[in-house]
């Protein structure tokens, strides 16, 4: 991705004087350190690693696992290969595609760029990351900026959970939008998604998806306005659940739910695109809640 000086990409690690671990004989409630990477560890088993890598563009946590090393999510599955674990991805901005990529190239019709990243882990478990990021044509300026931040939790009690904010700033007048849904122009039954997303193991396909209104199952979930939408192997099994933010454009958002990826997504734009004006600034805030046993906590949180 051509950048200029002012656009050089920095990456860094801030160790705050926390223990280690660079090797993959590792300690129990540990850290791992790649160049573009980090990885939060439970033992042998890596709890979740998120993956920063400028030539990427997108940063993306994979693996993505509940406390005890069931691993939730899938990196590029061979049917959709730039879907990447848990990572933000927006659709199309101002009609140029930035979701999907070239099976070739590996590249998008639009860039989107990390320029910035700050990895950092504390001694207590918990990590704080934030993330300067641009969407742009390709060699053009950005259109599109964003500062993003994520906290993530100490795994306890079973479980952990990531604090989302990112903050989006248009550069000049941008339309995001996605694919059509049926009955518009061009209207595509898989029609309605864009932004944080959540690709899910294949061995999940049995889980169940349910959400803040206690309906169940893709018919009643998908396209519909939740405050949240919970993934789970059942009662007292593991389950990852996304939290859409009472402050969030839109709120509560409808969702994108497909159990036979599966994959599922609070679709800010899935029943019609956002305009923002030079200069506006659009704020999402998400929670993503995962655990070991579903207990039914997130009835009575957020």
């Amino acid at each position: 991705m051509n950048t200029s000086p002012a656009q050089k990409r920095k990456f860094v690690l801030l160790f705050s004087g926390v223990p280690f671990v660079f090797s993959l004989a590792a300690q129990t409630n540990s850290w791992r350190v790649a160049e573009h990477a980090l990885a939060r560890l439970n033992g042998t088993n890596v709890v979740w690693q998120i993956n920063a890598d400028p030539a990427e563009g997108k940063p993306y946590f994979h693996p993505l696992a509940t406390p005890d090393g069931t691993v939730l999510t899938a990196l590029r599955p061979e049917d959709h290969p730039w879907h990447r674990g848990l990572w933000w991805s927006w659709k199309y901005i101002n009609s140029l595609n930035y979701w999907e990529e070239d099976r070739k190239t590996g590249q998008s019709a639009a860039a989107t760029e990390l320029n910035r990243c700050e990895l950092q882990p504390h001694a207590d478990g918990s990590a704080h990351l934030t993330f300067d990021l641009g969407y742009h044509p390709w060699n053009a300026p950005p259109v599109l900026t964003e500062h993003r931040t994520v906290e993530i939790s100490a795994p306890t009690n079973g479980g952990y959970e990531m604090r989302w904010t990112t903050e989006f700033t248009a550069m000049t007048n941008v339309t995001l939008s996605r694919t059509p849904l049926p009955g518009e122009p061009n209207g595509q039954a898989w029609g309605g998604y864009a932004g944080l997303s959540l690709r899910l193991n294949a061995a999940t396909r049995n889980w169940i998806f349910s959400n803040a209104a206690k309906m169940s199952g893709v018919t009643n979930l998908h396209g519909r306005p939740a405050r949240w939408v919970k993934f789970s192997a059942g009662a007292n099994r593991p389950a990852v659940t996304i939290f859409d933010d009472a402050q969030n454009r839109r709120h509560p958002t409808p969702w994108y739910v497909n159990q036979q990826m599966p994959f599922f997504n609070p679709a800010l734009l899935f029943h019609e695109p956002l305009t923002l004006a030079a200069g506006e600034r659009l704020t999402l805030h998400y929670r993503i809640l995962v655990t070991d046993q579903d207990d039914n906590r997130i009835h009575t949180s957020n």
